[in-house]
């Protein structure tokens, strides 16, 4: 093998490629010493050169360094072009331009079937050669960035459909566990958000009365599990040891077992670890609406057994009013009964007997009309009962 780093004047005689330079290494294999002096000399002038008298030298010497384009003759002893350019498309897809003596189509397609990027025929003109090489290395230069731009394109859109994904699962979340009544069914539902995340966790909701709520993805946690919560709660907002991660709020924990490597998947960690804050926070909020809740439905309860007892006091009430009722009638009654049989020993004449009747009879109508008047009292009775009847209806006090 031999090296030639690139001059600015060429050979006597040697046509000089005006095209933009583009730099680079390239190799030339041919098994003729004079043909491959011949070609560096050519390519030297804008080109870093490095020479093989043989394809087997030139396989070695790819693996050990890559160049940006190989020229390849056809025509060489033991590995000829062709061979050489299908072990070389095994593991490396740069440019490669055939030199070869043959213009058949024959030819021509041999040389792309066996992987040949271009063709070029002997003797070699100095500035199409230039020209070809140039082409080959930016061409190729371009198909690199563009795979590279693509990679990142297809990263760019697999991380914002992820994110659309963890999206939905967060809107998905906020939108089962607002409607949570208690502590255990908020901390399932975080526990099942996580889950959808990819991740395994344990989770923990602190009450306003020191109690606490833990679920893990196996059920209740283990006595180690809980002692571990317990002291994970006093840690900062977020920590992290290799694969686990602890997320802190007043009122929530949880532990997270299985992040991805930050190293290797550094998008992917920064994304989960995100929405796993936004998780949390948002459960913490929640909390609250739960104690609003079970406040709520405390008061609710409280007020069933006012209503209860306010139903069998009016009931009571009710029964005693019509008990008085009937008493006073029967009570006014008697009275007329008493007063008529006095009239013999009175020893009253027949008018004071009709002016006393008379006096009675007025007096115990207007009794009468007021007792009368004791339907309006049994209406409206009626409707409390029946509003009281309708507030225990209501066995749940509903506030989000």
């Amino acid at each position: 093998m031999h090296r030639y780093a690139p001059g600015r004047t060429g050979e006597q005689g040697q046509a000089v490629d005006n095209t933009e330079e583009v730099g680079g290494r390239v190799l030339v294999v041919d098994d003729e010493r004079v043909t491959r002096a011949f070609h560096r000399a050519i390519l030297a002038q804008h080109f870093d050169v490095l020479t093989a008298a043989s394809g087997s030298e030139a396989l070695e010497l790819c693996v050990g360094q890559m160049p940006d384009v190989i020229v390849l003759d056809v025509e060489m002893p033991g590995i000829d072009g062709y061979e050489t350019c299908r072990r070389l498309r095994a593991f490396t897809s740069v440019p490669i331009v055939f030199v070869t003596a043959h213009q058949s189509l024959e030819e021509h397609l041999k040389a792309f079937d066996a992987g040949g990027t271009d063709l070029i025929t002997k003797p070699v003109n100095a500035e199409i050669f230039q020209r070809k090489v140039s082409v080959a290395i930016r061409q190729y230069r371009t198909a690199a960035a563009l795979a590279d731009e693509k990679k990142a394109l297809e990263q760019m859109a697999m991380g914002f459909l992820s994110s659309v994904s963890q999206t939905g699962i967060l809107l998905d979340f906020m939108r089962k566990s607002i409607a949570s009544h208690d502590y255990r069914a908020l901390a399932n539902s975080l526990l099942s958000a996580i889950q959808e995340l990819g991740l395994k966790s344990c989770v923990q909701i602190r009450h306003p009365d020191g109690a606490a709520t833990a679920v893990t993805d196996h059920g209740e946690p283990t006595a180690l599990e809980q002692s571990i919560l317990d002291h994970v709660s006093e840690m900062g907002r977020l920590f992290q040891f290799r694969k686990r991660l602890v997320v802190n709020y007043d009122r929530v924990s949880l532990i997270v077992s299985n992040m991805p490597d930050e190293a290797e998947e550094p998008e992917r960690a920064g994304i989960l670890r995100d929405s796993l804050v936004i998780l949390a926070e948002t459960t913490e909020a929640l909390s609250i609406n739960v104690d609003i809740r079970q406040e709520g439905q405390k008061r609710a309860e409280q007020l069933q057994i006012a209503l209860s007892e306010a139903e069998v006091a009016l009931t009571d009430l009710g029964e005693q009013n019509k008990a008085a009722m009937r008493d006073t009638r029967l009570l006014l009654q008697e009275m007329v009964d008493s007063i008529e049989r006095t009239y013999g020993w009175l020893n009253t004449s027949q008018t004071q007997e009709t002016t006393i009747t008379a006096t009675m009879e007025q007096a115990i109508q207007r009794i009468l009309e007021r007792l009368a008047s004791g339907g309006d009292f049994d209406a409206q009775f009626a409707q409390v009962m029946q509003a009281l009847n309708a507030g225990r209806s209501h066995n749940a006090v509903e506030l989000f």
